[in-house]
């Protein structure tokens, strides 16, 4: 069974790899435009962030801003965020 924390990180890895997938002039140009379109309506960071502890509760968020952080911190490129821009990839 997967916990909520697991659900987490693999939204955030997601987000990390679909930019380096994006970024990796070595692959297949249809492959880096996939990714970059599917970048473009994945969640980021911040939507993760502000997902993963509603409703409010009075018991400890499983997921912390900490755990948020550390998992961005382990991507080459770091997370998925509002701010990154994926440029379209070209040939």
């Amino acid at each position: 069974m997967t916990t909520p924390s697991e659900r987490t990180r693999a939204l955030v890895w997601g987000g990390g790899f679909l930019i380096e997938v994006a970024r990796d002039a070595s692959l297949p140009l249809a492959l880096r435009r996939k990714a970059a379109t599917i970048a473009r309506h994945f969640p980021t960071i911040e939507q993760i962030a502000s997902t993963s502890s509603f409703p409010p509760s009075p018991e400890p968020a499983e997921v912390c801003r900490d755990d948020l952080t550390s998992w961005g911190a382990e991507l080459q490129h770091g997370p998925l965020k509002e701010s990154t821009r994926i440029p379209w990839p070209e040939g």
